[in-house]
């Protein structure tokens, strides 16, 4: 396991730090529902945490110059103003430069398209994954890796790797990990997993996070199915078939099963009492799904303080993009399936 694990005595539950955030997560929402009133509820969420995580209040006026520049940089068409449009205003919005930050971006998709990658909503979070975390001149080695990532995953599954696996390819390109044994892992994980998940894409998005753990697929595979009984025996639900990922990006952080779980249920119940995430606003997947965010980045942001080498720095961040990477492809094509569904009524 890696060693940045938790230690047991390390993080109170629902620590000053955590109710901070809950409360930031929960104003930010409400001020992005009261200022986008058209945009579907659970981007607005995400947008939200996503502010919160980097410890700031939602800035409206910065999100809308974001989006002003988009908007003057692409077509009537572009993927950029699709379902994506909104959380890509907001991680520009919080770029120092988000005119740079986008162009940049934009640049990425278009030598992400030339390689084979095709047009669509989840390429432009991929390409911002891109362009954020890698300097120009490393940007094409990055590019070919999370090509050589997304070709193997669909050589194993043809028919559930789609453009919704951009985002993980990009994500997985950014670390040190060799191909070949990545994917060998990934699919030691499915196989160990499908009998009690059963074979699916929520299954295979799980064991692309799981693949940057180094312990055996064993262990992970094991501590999978504790985190998931432990959230729905405390109230927390996770269905079998939606936000999976999320899961592993537990599994990587702590071995203290109970621990982190607890801390997740009492978010959970925090949560619950707040306008915007009660039964009647928002199912309890996401509910947990956004309780066991604000834990992880917690915890992320506690051992990266805290590390002491380059080496365990970099694995850190590349599990912040995990963890970012997870939820938004989570809620971007819960969105997506949401609108397609209306328009289909």
């Amino acid at each position: 396991m890696w060693s940045f694990l938790m230690e047991e005595e390390e993080l109170d539950m629902l620590s000053d730090n955590l109710q901070y955030k809950c409360d930031l997560f929960t104003e930010n929402y409400q001020i992005l529902k009261d200022n986008f009133k058209w945009e579907y509820s659970m981007m607005l969420r995400l947008s939200g945490i996503i502010c919160t995580n980097a410890g700031l209040k939602a800035d409206t006026e910065a999100i809308r110059n974001a989006k002003k520049i988009i908007k003057n940089n692409t077509g009537i068409f572009s993927n950029f103003k699709d379902i994506s449009f909104f959380v890509l205003s907001t991680l520009f919005s919080l770029e120092q430069n988000p005119e740079s930050m986008f162009l940049k971006t934009k640049r990425v998709y278009e030598e992400m398209k030339k390689i084979g990658f095709h047009s669509s909503p989840y390429l432009t979070l991929a390409a911002f994954s891109v362009a954020k975390q890698t300097e120009d001149e490393n940007v094409p080695a990055v590019i070919n890796r999370a090509k050589e990532f997304y070709d193997s995953m669909k050589r194993e599954h043809k028919f559930l790797t789609s453009s919704d696996d951009y985002g993980y390819a990009a994500m997985l390109a950014a670390t040190d990990l060799e191909v070949a044994e990545a994917i060998k892992d990934m699919e030691f994980c499915y196989e160990l997993l499908k009998k009690s998940f059963g074979a699916g894409n929520e299954l295979q998005s799980l064991t692309h996070v799981l693949a940057m753990g180094e312990e055996q697929a064993e262990s992970k595979c094991d501590r999978v199915l504790k985190v998931f009984e432990s959230l729905n025996r405390k109230g927390c639900k996770i269905s079998k078939y939606h936000n999976l990922s999320n899961l592993g990006i537990l599994v990587l952080i702590s071995e203290d099963v109970e621990k982190i779980t607890d801390e997740i249920a009492e978010v959970n119940q925090y949560l619950l009492e707040k306008k915007g995430f009660g039964r009647w606003s928002i199912s309890k997947q996401d509910r947990t799904l956004f309780s066991s965010v604000l834990v992880v980045d917690e915890y992320l942001k506690d051992i990266k303080k805290n590390s002491l080498t380059m080496t365990l720095t970099n694995s850190i961040t590349n599990l912040i993009i995990a963890e970012q990477t997870a939820m938004i492809i989570a809620i971007s094509s819960a969105s997506a399936a949401s609108a397609a569904s209306s328009y289909s009524d």
